[in-house]
């Protein structure tokens, strides 16, 4: 025989509680029986311990309310307070590598460095095969020292023109000395002339000697007159010389252009000889050594690359929304992924875009359906100095900044 009992509980507010149970007494007949009340004592009992049972109950429900409620105001004021920091994990060790290039073509000779090599500004690194730099420079020498013999050979002309313009001048005064002694002998032959024409006369001379003094009067008056052309020889001939002056100066002009032209060949020559050996410009650190010895390079081609490790600096991308309250001088704490550990810093400076202003392909919303995107500004974090924890860090490792707001 199957027994199912069913117990139904019904609260009241006077008579306590009633409880019925139903009884398979056999397969076809269930009794339904009512449990008897208690008795007064128990009704008594019951009712004194109740107020006890309900007074914790109010106790705890007054607490979860106040909790409740002193939950939702501090999540308010959270929401709705200022943010005393800004944190993003998109942000990275930078440092302002330098790539070495040579200025020459040609072969590497040498390879001086190593890879992951420290070296100090003019340590040499790479060496291109000078022979034909050498063979240039030679050249360039020999160039300059023409150039310098035609200079020479200008200011020679000059001097020997100078020396012509003098001589000129020398044949002018004694044209003119020549003129003065002639005209001074073709007056007295004038004058004999005269006399001797006088006495013929009055008889006292012959005329063949009148004749005489005629023929040299005559004489004396050519003489002159070529002296005076002499003269005028010596006067076109100075100024024929003078005008040569003009030309020489040209040419000496044209001789020194050159020579300055040759000097600069050769500082040319000396340069590239020199470019041959190419020098660290910057402090740093070796790496991405690309050159091996044998290889051709050209002017511009990568060598390696110089990481300035004592000039290490952050870069972290913050959104947009974040950079409302964010001053440069705000101090930043860096949380460094590869180490554990974290470093001091402060902001030096926010760039001048965010980073797809100066993407390869920059953002342009003005076309086609425009879908908002909170974009990131570039934040560069100068870290302090004197932090062991420096040393240990290399560009690109990832860190995690928090720009103090408040300070």
């Amino acid at each position: 025989m199957t027994v199912i009992y069913m117990m139904i509980v019904i609260q009241s507010s006077g008579s306590g509680n009633m409880v019925m149970r139903a009884e398979a007494v056999d397969d076809s007949l269930v009794e339904l029986k009512r449990a008897e009340p208690s008795s007064p004592r128990e009704d008594g009992d019951s009712h004194s311990e109740a107020p006890a049972r309900r007074m914790p109950r109010r106790s705890r429900a007054s607490i979860a309310f106040g909790v409740a409620v002193v939950a939702a105001l501090g999540g308010i004021y959270w929401i709705t307070a200022r943010p005393t920091s800004e944190s993003t994990d998109d942000a990275y060790v930078g440092a302002d590598a330098t790539t070495v290039a040579p200025k020459v073509r040609g072969l590497v000779e040498q390879v001086l460095v190593r890879d992951n090599q420290a070296v100090r500004a003019g340590t040499p690194l790479v060496r291109i095969d000078p022979e034909e730099f050498t063979a240039r420079t030679a050249s360039a020498q020999a160039d300059l020292a023409d150039a310098d013999a035609n200079v020479a050979a200008a200011r020679a002309a000059l001097v020997s023109l100078s020396a012509e313009e003098r001589l000129a001048s020398a044949n002018i005064a004694a044209r003119g000395t020549t003129i003065r002694s002639s005209l001074a002998e073709a007056e007295r032959a004038d004058a004999d002339r005269r006399r001797y024409e006088a006495l013929v006369a009055t008889g006292a001379v012959a005329r063949r000697d009148a004749d005489l003094y005629r023929t040299t009067a005559i004489g004396a008056a050519q003489t002159a007159v070529k002296a005076q052309a002499e003269l005028g020889v010596a006067q076109r001939e100075a100024d024929v010389t003078s005008a040569r002056r003009a030309t020489l100066q040209a040419a000496l002009a044209k001789a020194v252009a050159q020579r300055q032209r040759a000097a600069a060949a050769l500082d040319l020559a000396r340069q590239d000889l020199g470019h041959a050996l190419i020098r660290a410009p910057i402090d740093g650190v070796v790496g991405n050594r690309q050159a091996r010895v044998g290889d051709y390079v050209q002017p511009g081609s990568r060598l390696l690359t110089l990481v300035p490790m004592n000039a290490l600096y952050v870069t972290a991308n913050f959104k947009e929304t974040q950079t409302r309250q964010m001053r440069v001088g705000q101090a930043v704490t860096v949380h460094v992924d590869a180490t554990g550990g974290s470093i001091k810093g402060h902001v030096d400076s926010l760039a001048p875009g965010s980073g797809s202003t100066f993407a390869l392909l920059p953002f342009e919303p003005g076309t086609g359906n425009f879908t908002k995107i909170v974009q990131r500004v570039p934040v560069r974090v100068r870290l302090d100095a004197g932090q062991a924890e420096v040393a240990a860090l290399r560009p690109g490792l990832s860190v995690t900044a928090k720009v103090h707001l408040t300070e």
